[in-house]
């Protein structure tokens, strides 16, 4: 792969897929007269529960989606496309890594675990936002 827009696309399949599994899950409930149609308020959060642990696993990407974009986007508008596509891969390896210990489950050793991907993410953000000003800048 020697395209960041890639593990952009893919970044938005993975959120899109997080949301689907929200909806699903929940719509599922509703239909089976399991849970109503308003049960889901956005400001609680049951971390024994797996839709809401979706739910938020969800938004954290859905957080993080417009830097990426932003940074990827500068790549290609910058034409550094080169220098972006290792840390686009390993942003998004850490992404997916992120949601998926948010959706096995929450304590205090799976928090840790989870906050070292968003970390990572973060970090490889900020470098690749550092690398892209700089190749950027005429001297």
């Amino acid at each position: 792969m020697t395209d960041p827009i890639v593990p952009l696309l893919v970044f938005c399949l993975w959120t899109l897929a997080l949301a689907g599994v929200m909806v699903l899950g929940r719509s599922v409930l509703v239909l089976t007269g399991r849970a109503r149609a308003d049960d889901f308020p956005a400001y609680r959060y049951n971390p024994d529960h797996f839709l809401d642990r979706a739910a938020r696993a969800y938004l954290n990407a859905l957080e993080t989606l417009p830097l990426f974009a932003a940074l990827i986007l500068a790549a290609y508008y910058t034409n550094q496309i080169d220098i972006a596509i290792d840390p686009a891969i390993w942003i998004l390896l850490a992404r997916i890594a992120q949601s998926m210990v948010h959706l096995i489950g929450v304590n205090h050793w799976l928090v840790l675990v989870r906050f070292g991907f968003f970390l990572v993410q973060l970090v490889l953000m900020a470098a690749l936002a550092w690398n892209l000003l700089i190749g950027w800048m005429p001297y």
